[in-house]
Formats: C-alpha cells, structure tokens, sequence
C-alpha cells in the first residue's frame, strides 16, 4: 500500500502507477531528492509529460514536494543560478558570466526542479548529484511547458504562508472596525491591498501619484508570462481602493477607466489594460454593466472586489489569482452564471 500522502493522486495515476510512484520516491537520496523534475516521472511512469506535469503540481499543492527554479543561459545552456522563490528570477537583460553574452531569461529557460520536503516517509535508495554541467533545459522540464500542460499556474505564483494569510485577516478587522479618521481609514485599505499583491513574488505593488492622478496602488508585473491571467494583465495594472461604509458609486469605475485610458493615450497606446476597484461594501450592479461595456469598447478589464469577498479569500486561504482571473472572465464572457457555482472556480 502507498504513502497515505499519495492517495491525493488518485484520478490522475492508478494504484499500480501510485505505488510505482512512491518506489521512485523512495529510491533517491542526496542530490537526488533536490532534483525530481517532469521528464524523469515521465519516464519511470510511463506516462506524458502533460500527466507527469500534473502529478507534480498536486504533489506540491498537498505539501509533499516544494519546487525551486533552475535557470540555464539561452546561449551556452550553463546553469546561472538556482533560486527558491520566483522574486529572484533576473526579470531585466543581464551578462551570462559564462559565454559574456548579454541575455534575458524567459520562461523556456527555466526549469522546474522537486523536491521532497519529507524524505523519512520514503525507502532510501542511490544517491545521484544535481547535474551542474552545461546543457539545455529539457523542453518537457521547463516552466513554459508545464504551464502549457495545465499546470496550476496560480497555486505556484500566490501561496501565502498561515502567517500571512492571519496577517491578511487582522489588516482587514482592522478596516471593519472602522477606528480613526476616513483618510487614516483609507490609508488602511491601501495598505491591505499593496499588501496583498506585495504576496505575490512576481508583483511589486505601491502607491503612486502621476501629474493628474493619486493612484492607490499601481501594481508591476515583473516577469511577462502568455499564461492565464498573467496574460491579460499585462505589465502593470491599477487598482482604486474605496472605503466607503454605503455601496460606492458607479462613477468610481468610470473614472478609473479614464484614467487608464488616459495613460494609454486616448487608446494609442497599450500601457495599460487591466484596473480593479477594491472597495469595503458591494459596488453596484452598474458596475458590471460598465466593466462590461469598457471591454467591449477598447479591450480594457476592469473589476470589482468587495469586503466581503476579500474575507472569505482570507478565512479560506483562498487563491487571489484565482479570484481575479474568475472575475475578468465574468467580465469578458458578460457571464449571468455563478462561476463558482458552475464548478468552474474554488475562489
């Protein structure tokens, strides 16, 4: 019988490959157990690559493997450098201190390694070194594939830890129990939202002012990804934080959508193509209608998150990425269905 771990597997492999599986697990030690990537599961299970990739994602989401990133220079394929967090993926061109060849890493130069956070539950077997030589990322191994294959894209890019997430819900107490002045109030507000983004390792959000506008916080996208909502996103994106104690006026999210057609110089420009409004009550149904009729006009995705929607994304540790890319896809398909209650979303 397999490690009660794996009985989470179930639907992707069967028994016989489960157990194949832990066997495999349980015969590496040393370098080994650092370097578990999609291309070996593959072949030990027989299995594809697109199936491997989510054997791996699971195992990461249910705790048993965590993942580090190995990145490799496009033109001489030497290792550069290996990091645990996304944060510190090189997102500007850089000088490979190998061939000297200025370069800019991408998601195809990168590949995902596992590892097993608990050995003890496994047999040791053969040790095997982590492969330091120069070589080209195994296609099958990098981060472009796996996402490709359906790997869970927003699991790997928002995973706060049961600290944050307390964090989270002492932040948003603090703004129901409405303590201070309305600007202190909505200072506080700000400070969740810039919070809550700052969670995710690729994005760097702020509070920024232009020459017509105070922005609550402008939110950069570090590393361009062609996956989910990281797509539609884009590079940066602006969100307006009301905290209003009434349902906030529509209007809210028509200035928004001036400013940012604004900053896309009256729709010549594509700086811009993503805004939320984040506010403490629930916007108007107007809201929707207008979110509706801005994308269909020029391409721009604006929603809306609630309190009571950020709660419930706090209390059940919820994914922020998934919530975004449910309520853009509301937006863009004018959906009248419960998403969520569709199936199609857990957040």
């Amino acid at each position: 019988m397999y490690c009660s771990h794996l009985s989470a597997l179930q639907g992707l492999l069967n028994d016989v490959q489960i157990q194949k599986l832990e066997t495999y697990f349980g015969s590496l030690i040393g370098g080994a157990i650092n370097n578990i990537t999609v291309s070996k599961v593959a072949q030990t299970l027989k299995i594809s690559p697109g199936i491997a990739s989510k054997v791996l994602t699971k195992c990461k989401e249910i705790g048993l493997l965590n993942v580090s990133y190995s990145i490799r220079c496009p033109e001489c394929h030497m290792l550069i450098k290996k990091v645990d967090s996304l944060a510190d993926i090189p997102n500007e061109p850089f000088e490979c201190y190998s061939c000297n060849e200025e370069i800019e890493i991408g998601p195809s130069d990168i590949e995902l390694l596992y590892a097993i956070n608990d050995n003890s539950v496994f047999v040791e077997g053969q040790q095997k070194e982590f492969d330091k030589s120069a070589r080209a990322v195994v296609s099958e191994n990098s981060m472009e594939s796996i996402f490709l294959a359906g790997g869970n894209v927003n699991e790997y890019f928002f995973h706060p830890t049961d600290l944050e997430y307390q964090e989270l819900n002492r932040m948003y107490s603090a703004i129901k129990s409405r303590t201070g002045t309305t600007k202190k109030i909505g200072d506080t507000l700000e400070g969740l939202t810039q919070y809550l983004f700052n969670l995710c390792p690729i994005f760097r959000a702020a509070g920024i002012r232009t020459t017509t506008n105070q922005i609550d916080c402008c939110v950069r996208n570090q590393m361009y990804l062609k996956f989910g909502i990281f797509e539609l996103i884009g590079q940066r994106f602006f969100i307006e934080c009301k905290n209003e104690s009434q349902t906030p006026s529509g209007g809210y999210l028509s200035k928004l959508h001036s400013i940012i057609a604004t900053t896309n110089a009256g729709g010549k420009g594509q700086c811009i193509k993503f805004g939320i409004i984040i506010s403490k009550e629930k916007g108007p149904s107007t809201f929707k209608e207008l979110a509706v009729k801005s994308y269909l006009s020029d391409g721009i995705i604006l929603i809306a998150i609630c309190g009571n929607e950020l709660k419930e994304l706090f209390d059940k540790k919820g994914n922020l990425l998934d919530l975004i890319e449910r309520k853009a896809s509301e937006i863009m398909m004018d959906s009248t269905t419960d998403l969520i209650k569709a199936g199609l979303y857990d957040s």
